[in-house]
């Protein structure tokens, strides 16, 4: 009976270790993605050209960071939301940032599709999205300095992940903000666009 007490002693406190050691790991690897993220908004913010008038800017930047390219910068207001968008299309590139998965450049007339982690580590990235209204305000900076804001349109939960109908051509200013919900069973699709 004792050893029985003593081995039920033992894995408990060894539980306890690994889920302590779980929770510091998670918060360090939220913490530095954050760091990332925030090395690269910042790094963006710095080479663009502000002083110019973004609509008579001919000059495109090139930005790298980490051995990735810096598309633009991502802002929703409403949820505190500031993010690069980043060119490639892989799963460490969501880490740092949002994804330019389909379209045209940023900022031009067509549209483009933009996705993101709904969670990043274990903190929110993407996921307050869903919270997103008609009227909403999502803001993006491209390469060359422009800065478009962008309203909301429609928001839709629940989307089959099979369903790609929004992967399409636009006539004017678009975006489309994607990511996962219910564990991936589904998609959150925010449409916006720019009204000239």
């Amino acid at each position: 009976m004792r050893r029985l007490l003593n081995i039920l002693i033992f894995v408990l406190i060894f539980v306890l270790y690994f889920v302590t050691f779980l929770m510091i790991y998670s918060d360090f690897r939220e913490r530095k993605l954050n760091s990332l993220e925030e090395e690269a908004v910042e790094l963006f913010e710095n080479k663009i050209d502000k002083k110019v008038e973004p609509s008579t800017s001919d000059k495109t930047y090139s930005i790298s960071y980490n051995g990735y390219t810096i598309l633009g910068v991502l802002t929703i207001p409403k949820i505190g939301l500031n993010t690069v968008i980043l060119k490639e299309q892989t799963y460490s590139a969501m880490n740092i940032g949002a994804i330019k998965t389909y379209g045209v450049n940023l900022n031009e007339k067509g549209g483009n599709v933009i996705s993101g982690h709904n969670f990043r580590g274990h903190g929110s990235f993407f996921y307050y999205i869903k919270n997103l209204k008609s009227g909403d305000i999502i803001s993006i900076t491209d390469n060359r300095g422009r800065t478009i804001e962008y309203k909301v349109y429609e928001v839709s939960r629940y989307v089959s992940p099979d369903d790609t109908s929004y992967y399409t051509r636009y006539d004017g200013y678009h975006i489309t903000l994607v990511t996962c919900e219910n564990g991936g069973k589904s998609r959150i699709i925010v449409k916006a666009r720019y009204d000239e």
